[in-house]
């Protein structure tokens, strides 16, 4: 569940306020993830170079979260990064 697939904010606060405490915890996460990402990039300026460095960064990161996940059998939320726009 992320903030695209609401329809709005009122309905946002709705389904975080039935998520699981794990699922909250998950969101939390990712979306300060996405502040950190989104404020660097304002702080140092969104070049090409900077963005590719950031993604490489990320991939490689999920990519080892992956495999942790599969070493302990836990199912797979992504098997692959995602690498075309929509």
């Amino acid at each position: 569940m992320n903030i695209e697939n609401a329809s709005s904010m009122a309905e946002f606060s709705e389904r975080i306020g039935a998520m699981p405490d794990e699922q909250l915890i998950a969101q939390n996460l990712v979306q300060q993830g996405a502040v950190h990402a989104i404020t660097f990039l304002l702080w140092e300026g969104c070049s090409e170079a900077t963005a590719t460095d950031m993604l490489a960064s990320l991939r490689e990161t999920a990519e080892l979260l992956r495999q942790e996940t599969m070493r302990r059998g836990l199912p797979q939320l992504f098997d692959h990064d995602r690498t075309e726009p929509t």
